[in-house]
């Protein structure tokens, strides 16, 4: 038990001296530049977006139909 502890120890201290300390400083040394980077995935996200807009037409379409059924109904 105590070579599973001690293993324990040594796996826990190896990891914590593998984090970088000094990337926080780095990064706090850079302005923040909050630009939009064009990756490959953009057109598919664009194409969800338009997907998800005809979406709402046709439910927003389908919900006055059917507010229309409902008055004539009447």
């Amino acid at each position: 038990m105590p070579r599973k502890a001690a293993l324990l120890i040594a796996l826990v201290w190896i990891v914590g001296g593998c984090s970088g300390s000094d990337e926080p400083a780095a990064r706090a040394a850079q302005p923040e530049t909050a630009q939009k980077r064009e990756t490959v995935f953009d057109p598919l996200t664009s194409t969800i977006g338009r997907a998800e807009g005809v979406q709402q037409t046709v439910d927003e379409q389908a919900a006055e139909q059917r507010r229309r059924i409902d008055e004539a109904s009447r």
